[in-house]
């Protein structure tokens, strides 16, 4: 039996997708030199090791089964949402509605490790910052034991920074920057052991999963106490900070601001990108992606010492809040533009195309987005207190263009090549969308249990779209080559995947960030499409 809400998510979900379509489309990303951008890791912090002499140290599973927090399933404003909850709303433990914290980056267990759990757990990540004003509590993160989606339960946990008191004993404060106030920690990722967080002017701060300690919750101090104590506002657990990422750029570039980030483990290899949060035209909106090491979780140096970017663009999106990518495509989530209820919107590009906005689909205050790729799920989550929803979207769902009828070109031609190879009929190929091509659209989705409106969206194109391998003869062959032709790798359109259309196919995909293997599965046939 289906939980009530997952029918309010489905239904949402049919209905943003029905809406959703792109607004007028910007100027491809400019490409920009990537090593021009690098982080240098500063050395681990010596202090841990001390601090692990006096505290006990906890296990992750014993943190995530110690939850005192109960979140809710709720519904998101989001196209193609599949999963949502709500944070706790209860007197003295507000986290939907409180203004003394607010929520950033996201992660989960699935940036961890591969297998979408780590040490055993199915966890939702996300970044708090303090922005009450008096005594600064710096930064905080709520681990969501997601197990169960339908009854997700959480514990936060306060980040601190080792450091040595005046006495020359091991002690800790709160996570704050250079001015005393508490890094924004605008976007996060997890990977193996590790938590990286973003420092909006210094790069990256990263915490070690292997040394969370429990201190004592009988009092609102923070450190070392003239008792002897170790207390954390309250707290039980504290994650340390163990090193960081310094940055800098080289040629001329202004400095990164670092805004959001998010693992990448669709490519060859891991990556991370980052992405930078500006309001004004004449300002920066780059997104810079740097190479990962897997064999320790950290960022892949060079001879030199230092982590170079691998690829570089300037996106000209402006109030970028996160960026994600996925198997050579960005998304990127932004504040509120047009939208008097300050919905956000959603953005998507590859490296090739130009950036399509789908405007004021997210919900309200959108924040950090991330990939969770065992469940085809895009994540994200808003800050405004009181609408604080963390969600999930389908990414095979979104970014699909609306075709309907009226519309003219190779989009067109594509489609009705489709729908003679997958539905038998029998269009003259011309291009147009007109009464004979809307006719058969809605048989078509008819006949698949789809809404049958006669607007290709992306259920539609899913359906429509097969596998096409090196070899394949017919239609669909056509309207790949139709649509390579469209993209500027002039294709014959002889209904053959021959030897000259897997040399177009894999120079559109390597231009595009896809696997170059010459099929066509759905990743490119969206690219194709768009």
């Amino acid at each position: 039996m289906i939980h009530h809400w997952k029918k309010t998510l489905a239904i949402l979900a049919v209905a943003a997708l029905a809406s959703v379509s792109p607004g007028t489309a910007t100027a491809a990303p400019t490409g920009l030199t990537p090593a021009n951008f690098r982080l240098q890791q500063g050395s681990y912090s010596a202090t841990i090791a001390a601090l692990d002499k006096v505290l006990p140290t906890a296990g992750f599973p014993d943190v995530v089964a110690s939850a005192n927090r109960t979140a809710k399933p709720c519904s998101a404003h989001a196209p193609a949402a599949v999963e949502a909850f709500c944070w706790q709303s209860e007197p003295g433990a507000d986290d939907e509605g409180g203004t003394d914290w607010y929520p950033q980056g996201i992660t989960s267990s699935a940036d961890a490790d591969p297998s979408g759990a780590y040490q055993g757990q199915t966890v939702i990540a996300a970044s708090w910052y303090w922005h009450a004003g008096g005594v600064d509590r710096g930064d905080r993160i709520a681990f969501v034991d997601y197990s169960d989606p339908a009854h997700p339960v959480y514990r936060l946990v306060l980040l601190v920074l080792p450091t040595t008191n005046s006495a020359g004993k091991p002690d800790f404060k709160p996570v704050t920057n250079s001015s005393g106030d508490a890094v924004h920690a605008g976007g996060m990722f997890w990977y193996g052991n590790y938590i990286y967080v973003v420092d909006t002017s210094g790069g990256l701060r990263v915490f070690d999963l292997n040394h969370i300690w429990s201190v004592d919750t009988g009092g609102d101090g923070i450190g070392l106490q003239s008792d002897g104590s170790y207390q954390a506002f309250g707290y039980k657990y504290v994650l340390p900070q163990a090193f960081t990422y310094n940055a800098s750029t080289a040629g001329g570039y202004p400095a990164f601001r670092f805004s959001s980030t998010a693992l990448d483990r669709t490519g060859a290899s891991d990556t991370m990108v980052v992405s930078e949060y500006n309001t004004e035209t004449t300002d920066t909106h780059r997104v810079v992606r740097y190479p990962l090491n897997a064999a320790d979780h950290t960022l892949a140096a060079s001879t030199d010492g230092l982590v170079h970017g691998i690829e570089a663009y300037e996106t000209g999106i402006l109030k970028t809040q996160g960026t994600a990518s996925v198997r050579g495509r960005y998304y990127a989530s932004t504040s509120y533009s047009t939208s008097t209820a300050h919905y956000g919107s959603l953005y998507s590009y590859t490296a090739r195309q130009s950036v399509a906005k789908y405007e004021n689909v997210l919900q309200p205050y959108p924040e950090d987005l991330s990939y969770w790729p065992g469940r085809d799920e895009l994540w994200s989550l808003s800050e405004d207190p009181g609408s604080r929803v963390v969600y999930a979207m389908r990414e095979s769902l979104l970014a699909w263009p609306l075709v309907q009828n009226g519309d003219t070109g190779a989009d067109v031609k594509a489609l009705q090549y489709l729908l003679n190879s997958q539905h038998n009929a029998g269009l003259t190929v011309d291009g147009d969308f007109g009464p004979a091509t809307l006719a058969a659209v809605k048989s078509f989705q008819t006949a698949h249990k789809l809404t049958a409106d006669g607007v290709v969206g992306p259920n539609t194109w899913s359906a429509l779209v097969p596998t096409v391998n090196p070899g394949s003869t017919g239609d669909t062959v056509r309207a790949v080559q139709t649509e390579l032709t469209a993209h500027g790798w002039a294709t014959t359109v002889s209904g053959t995947l021959d030897a000259a259309t897997v040399t177009s196919l894999k120079a559109f995909q390597a231009a595009n960030g896809l696997a170059a293997d010459g099929a066509v599965n759905r990743d490119t046939w969206r690219d194709l499409i768009n």
